[in-house]
């Protein structure tokens, strides 16, 4: 009976030696992946379908906030410190985060409006793709770029060379063939959007210009305007009132009263997903769905 104990004893500590062996080769090889940190979830998703399993990628602001006006947290900073990469769209975006995440070095701050070479007018200077350079707003330039394919497969290209990987695109031609086919039947249809943020997303998709409610910030606008937006919106029979959100939506709801329209949801910054971080093909897909939802 003792040597029976003694044989088992050994067999479970040459077990456990084993699984921790198995568990620390597992947790060194996750350490040796460099870790991308990025500012907002839509980066997120835009880095982590360019290095799939050769990175882990985290993001900072919790998508139901507006990062416009967050501001960072002890452990937001200690989370930027420790990474590999920063990625982060830029001071005309991040605005009361800017501050610390310029003071990251820049050997390891990547910073999208950089990356993409964009001009204080809001035009591409490179001039790549006609169909974007008319994207000009009275604000100057329009920050939520991750909103364009064409734009994110620039992005994911910088990452990828980043980090030595080979250049790959993270949205497709025929991903874009078959939402030009999808949105086709309501291009013309007119909408109100919750502020000016999709933009590059109507460019794209060479769908009509939106009515807003707010700027590109997510500022309210003044009364004036807001008068002026009913009128817009009963003009153009609008067919609904976008909301998002991060957003507060009392004056959405209180204009799609007037215009006895609905409202329904375009969620740009991922925050039904959660803290999951789906494929970007996926979320502009679930974009498209989400505009089409506004006209049936």
């Amino acid at each position: 009976m003792k040597h029976y104990n003694i044989t088992f004893c050994r067999f479970w500590v040459v077990l456990l030696f084993g699984f921790c062996s198995i568990t620390s080769a597992a947790l060194g090889q996750e350490r040796l992946k460099p870790v991308v940190v990025t500012s907002i979830k839509p980066l997120a998703i835009i880095a982590k379908s360019a290095l799939q399993d050769s990175a882990t990628v985290e993001f900072i602001m919790p998508p139901a906030l507006s990062p416009h006006d967050y501001v960072l947290k002890l452990s937001d900073i200690r989370k930027l410190a420790s990474a590999d990469a920063v990625f982060w769209i830029g001071p005309e975006f991040e605005i009361r985060a800017a501050k610390q995440l310029i003071a990251i070095p820049e050997k390891k701050r990547l910073t999208a409006l950089n990356i993409l070479n964009m001009s204080a007018d809001g035009a591409l200077k490179d001039n790549h793709d006609s169909q974007l350079t008319d994207n000009h707003h009275e604000n100057g330039v329009d920050p939520h770029i991750w909103l364009s394919p064409v734009l994110a497969n620039q992005l994911a290209a910088k990452l990828l060379s980043h980090f030595g990987l080979p250049v790959k695109e993270i949205f497709s031609s025929a991903n874009r063939k078959a939402l030009e086919d999808l949105l086709a039947p309501v291009k013309n249809k007119s909408y109100i959007v919750h502020h000016q943020g999709i933009g590059h997303f109507i460019d794209e998709f060479k769908l009509n210009p939106a009515l807003s409610i707010r700027d590109m910030l997510g500022k309210q606008q003044g009364a004036k305007t807001q008068y002026n937006l009913r009128l817009e919106g009963e003009k153009n029979a609008v067919s609904c009132v976008f909301i998002e959100p991060q957003h507060g939506d009392k004056d959405a709801k209180a204009i799609a009263k007037d215009l006895s329209i609905p409202t329904t949801s375009i969620d740009i910054l991922a925050v039904a997903s959660g803290d999951q971080l789906p494929s970007y093909e996926s979320y502009i897909n679930g974009l498209a769905k989400q505009f089409i939802n506004c006209f049936q």
